[in-house]
């Protein structure tokens, strides 16, 4: 019985979708059914030109270093990587352990020069299996931290790791080094600009 009706279903939406007059309109008698195809048309519509919908190809990364005990600009500095795209973030905000930054990311002159390929490359998956959200004592001696965060289709995390790379596990020290020369880096070519 429930092959039958899943069947029908199936013969159903076939049969609706080619009885079209032409590629803008169904034609359909039953007008409870017209609405219904109106609707899914819009709604199909819409998802399709939302911007806020994710078309990226992998997962975008948002990096930073930050300082508490600190004075001008480069205190936090925060970046976003979407696909190639390098973006700053301009409201420079403290992270917080636990949450997602809320940032304003605009992209920057010179952020074509920089290589970024690295970052995702080289990011450490092995973050994506654990609970842990924090390693070592990120700031607690004003020597900094990196902010990190990951979003995919499927995941979104943080985390917050100590500069200080002697409070954090090996496997991790690696990629804090590269974030931390690549904000550097990124703060010579905008000194530049």
């Amino acid at each position: 019985m429930k092959n039958l009706k899943l069947f029908l279903s199936i013969v159903f939406v076939l049969f609706l979708f080619n009885s079209c007059e032409n590629e803008g309109e169904l034609f359909i008698e039953n007008p409870d059914v017209e609405i219904i195809a109106k609707i899914v048309d819009s709604n199909i519509e819409v998802a399709a030109s939302d911007s806020n919908a994710s078309t990226n190809r992998g997962p975008t990364i948002t990096f930073g270093r930050y300082y508490g005990k600190c004075q001008g600009n480069a205190c936090v500095e925060i970046f976003r990587l979407i696909d190639v795209t390098l973006l700053e973030d301009t409201v420079d905000g403290y992270p917080v352990s636990g949450e997602f930054y809320k940032g304003n990311f605009k992209k920057f002159k010179g952020a074509d020069g920089i290589k970024t390929n690295d970052i995702l490359s080289d990011f450490p998956l092995t973050l994506l299996n654990t609970k842990t959200i924090t390693y070592g004592t990120p700031d607690a001696g004003d020597w900094g931290g990196i902010y990190l965060e990951y979003q995919d289709g499927f995941q979104h995390r943080s985390w917050l790791l100590d500069l200080k790379t002697g409070n954090i596990p090996k496997h991790l020290r690696a990629y804090v080094n590269l974030i931390n020369e690549k904000i550097t880096k990124i703060g010579e070519i905008n000194n530049l600009n």
